[in-house]
């Protein structure tokens, strides 16, 4: 299950974790809260209407975090070592707000880490449009580290993509 395995990349690396779901998500969400108890595992109940809808409503959740690092579970090919490199950069960064893209080739890609100063504009997305808007914003904060692994950019769109 893909989902699973991108909340174990997680879990290996982040010390609090909150999975956002669609509204009528109940099997997945049960057979998480088995495989992973103590997770926190809320449902969006606009996530129908897009990516936004349940990125504002995971940060809605999170209110007291430092910052987010968000994993998206179509795109679980990433590395452990990036996880890593993406929190020391975020921990090691001296920028009053900074906002972690990891870049292969060029290319932006998954996960991205928000200071919390961001929260507020992540929490007022909607649409399916997902963070990009806030990185777009603010680009005096975004931190763009180049790293070796192809699946910060690779993504689940059709079964053969797995």
């Amino acid at each position: 299950m893909i989902v699973a395995a991108t909340v174990q990349h997680a879990l290996n690396h982040f010390d609090s974790i909150c999975v956002v779901l669609r509204a009528n998500d109940p099997a997945l969400s049960e057979m998480l809260t088995k495989m992973y108890p103590g997770l926190h595992i809320t449902h969006a109940p606009k996530a129908h209407l897009g990516m936004g809808h349940s990125l504002a409503h995971g940060i809605e959740q999170i209110k007291d975090w430092l910052g987010v690092a968000i994993c998206l579970a179509d795109m679980p090919f990433h590395h452990p070592e990036t996880l890593i490199a993406l929190n020391r950069e975020f921990e090691a960064s001296t920028a009053r707000s900074p906002i972690i893209v990891p870049m292969h080739s060029g290319q932006a890609g998954h996960p991205v880490i928000f200071h919390r100063n961001h929260f507020d504009a992540l929490r007022n997305l909607d649409g399916d449009q997902g963070a990009r808007r806030v990185i777009n914003d603010n680009p005096e904060h975004v931190i763009r580290i180049e790293i070796d692994d192809p699946g910060v950019v690779q993504d689940i769109d059709r079964p053969e993509d797995l």
